[in-house]
Formats: structure tokens, sequence, C-alpha cells
């Protein structure tokens, strides 16, 4: 009987082995974009939970946020990114749409597009 090889041979293993590490490049890249979308949206999330109304209109609403956004030390994120829009009944709508480039490896770059919204009491 002729023996019959058992296992993987060194391509196989080289080839596993290249999409692991080509998983792990774009876990580390572009896992701190997301980690920073969350953190943005657990903040606007707080500012539309918050008992207490804005009483100074879309200026209070968008200070609420930047306080948020200075004590969570979000640093790639300016406030010209969020809307906050009057929506009747003393209610505004805050969002965010915003994109983030992060480059992987040679010249392939990855486009992240973020957007979330939520509605806050007003007076």
């Amino acid at each position: 009987m002729p023996a019959v090889q058992k296992g993987m041979g060194a391509s196989g293993l080289l080839f596993v082995v290249l999409v692991v590490i080509f998983v792990m490049t774009l876990v580390f890249k572009l896992g701190p974009g997301y980690m920073g979308f969350m953190t943005v949206r657990s903040i606007m999330n707080e500012v539309a939970a918050a008992p207490e109304p804005f009483l100074g209109g879309k200026a209070a609403v968008l200070n609420a946020v930047e306080t948020r956004m200075n004590i969570n030390d979000v640093r790639n994120l300016d406030l010209k990114s969020f809307t906050v829009a009057s929506a009747g009944e003393g209610t505004y709508d805050l969002g965010v749409n915003y994109e983030q480039r992060t480059h992987l490896f040679f010249n392939i770059d990855a486009v992240l597009t973020f957007h979330h919204a939520v509605v806050v009491k007003g007076r």
C-alpha cells in the first residue's frame, strides 16, 4: 500500500498564515475607527437620554455633545460633523455623518462611513 499524506503541506500552511495576517491587519487598522464611532454613538445616546431638557436650543445641544467628547477624549471628529435640526414640539434631531480614511498597505486605503441620529428633548 502506498503511503497517504495526512495534514497540510508547506504551501497550504503559508496560505493560512497569509490569510490570518491579512485579517489581523484589517482588524488593527479599521478597529480604532469603529471604536471611535461607538464612543460617538454612546455620547449622542447619553445626550438624548438626558433627564432635563436643553433650554439653550441648538447651541446647548452641541455644547453638551462637545463636553462629552472632551471627557471621552474624542479627537478625530469636530462639531462640524454634527447637525441639529428642530423637530417640532420642543425636540431636536441630532445627527452625525462623517467618513474616515485609513491607509491599509501599499497604495490601498479604506473609507469608513458612519451615520447616527437621535431625538433630543428641548424646552
